[in-house]
């Protein structure tokens, strides 16, 4: 008696606003993550995705508290240093396109 191998593949389900989530195992398999970029196409009654090799781009700001600290130590490194910063600068009226 032959017995038949039947292959089944992932299922997925589009979801509002024609969204899909892959699964786990083709996620590994394909080692992307989060942000990765795809190039998606129909061929044949395909849907393809493939891998894209593009160096991922620095996380975009979305809030104003992602901007906090990053002018940390800009005008001193405690708070009689940058007091004595802005007293100069008031005391300083040149301006800078002079």
């Amino acid at each position: 008696m032959i017995k038949i191998l039947e292959l089944t593949m992932p299922q997925v389900m589009i979801q509002e606003h024609h969204q899909i989530t892959l699964p786990k195992s083709i996620v590994q398999q394909a080692h992307v993550d989060t942000d990765d970029m795809l190039d998606i196409s129909f061929q044949n009654g395909y849907i393809i995705l493939k891998v894209l090799d593009i160096p991922k781009k620095e996380k975009q700001r979305t809030s104003i508290m992602d901007y906090a600290g990053i002018t940390e130590n800009l005008y001193g490194n405690s708070i009689e240093e940058v007091q004595s910063y802005v007293n100069d600068v008031r005391n300083d009226r040149t301006l800078v396109w002079d």
